[in-house]
């Protein structure tokens, strides 16, 4: 695989509503199908991922989509006490913790606790071994939306930064070399070559590449609208609609109608994906086709996988 997906730790960011979930669940798939043992993880413990892939919500225990898919969601209290047992090994002890009004009143107002002890998670389930070997090939994960999203990523480097030299200090520093190490890990962008969707996936890039010091693995444009038709057909449609009989020229002019709509949102797309093109330089970008399906299935996460597998066998020059 080229370098475009071939990272272990793959963070799929994006604003509300553009199908993040979406399409964190066909990379997990296409990672999946080529071979690589995958865990799709998600943020949070409401959120549409299990249910896209197939599976009933899974809460901090990995399920079992395929024989090499697995999806997971991190609930942040239970991802600290989990690590607290990993440090804590006297189970008597890690009840009293546990049971303690102290314990129960920090978890509750300790700011940005959650937020870290979800990345803790993911960097535990991406360098975790079993027999000797990573226990996943790839992670995936489904972050949430992009102001929320990139808070997660944000909080390790400020834990590092706040506590003193000590445990927290430590913990917090191993995460962020993961995230920073540009060979492992990547952050992906989902948009909609639509205004403000762009402007919040540019906004987003230059935290993520900036501030943070992170790597933006590539720019995933969904929901494309092409005109796959010459513009000279929508006049023949009218003409045809309007020589017809009644019947037929009602259905021709429902269909030129409808070709209008999808003329004048390929033109939109289009001027947006040449702005997306201006400002990224050298960032990939993907584009995914709209999809018109009644429900939104497992045939249709296929499809978008497989554009996404042909994206990652593209050279440099030609992906776009």
């Amino acid at each position: 695989m080229t370098p475009l997906f071939s990272r272990r730790l793959h963070f799929v960011v994006g604003k509300g509503g553009v199908g993040k979930t979406t399409v964190a669940a066909a990379l997990a798939r296409m990672l999946s199908e080529r071979g690589l043992r995958t865990l799709a993880v998600e943020m949070d413990t409401g959120g549409r991922l299990p249910a896209v892939l197939g599976v009933p919500v899974a809460v901090g225990t990995p399920a079992a989509v395929t024989p090499r898919l697995s999806v997971v969601s991190i609930d942040g209290r239970a991802a600290l006490e989990e690590y607290l047992g990993l440090i804590i090994p006297v189970k008597r002890l890690l009840s009293s913790v546990f049971s303690s009004r102290i314990y129960q009143y920090f978890v509750a107002a300790a700011p940005g606790l959650k937020e870290l002890m979800t990345v803790g998670k993911v960097w535990y389930e991406t360098t975790r071994q079993e027999g000797g070997r990573p226990a996943w090939d790839a992670v995936v994960v489904d972050a949430p939306a992009t102001g929320h999203g990139l808070q997660y990523l944000r909080m390790p480097q400020a834990a590092r930064d706040t506590f003193g030299a000590g445990l927290v200090q430590r913990e917090a520093q191993r995460v962020v070399d993961l995230l920073q190490d540009a060979r492992t890990t990547a952050v992906h962008l989902v948009t909609l070559a639509e205004d403000m969707a762009v402007t919040e996936a540019l906004e987003a890039h230059a935290q993520i590449t900036g501030p943070l010091g992170l790597s933006v693995g590539a720019v995933i444009v969904n929901r494309v609208h092409v005109r796959r038709f010459a513009p000279d057909v929508l006049g023949i449609l009218g003409c045809a609609a309007a020589a017809a009989h009644a019947d037929e020229g009602a259905l021709l002019h429902a269909v030129e109608e409808r070709a209008i709509e999808e003329s004048s949102w390929a033109a939109i797309n289009a001027q947006h994906l040449e702005r997306l093109r201006m400002a990224l330089g050298t960032t990939t970008l993907v584009e995914l086709p709209h999809l018109f399906a009644e429900e939104f299935g497992a045939g249709e996460i296929e499809i978008l996988s497989r554009r996404l597998a042909e994206a990652a066998a593209l050279p440099a020059a030609r992906r776009a």
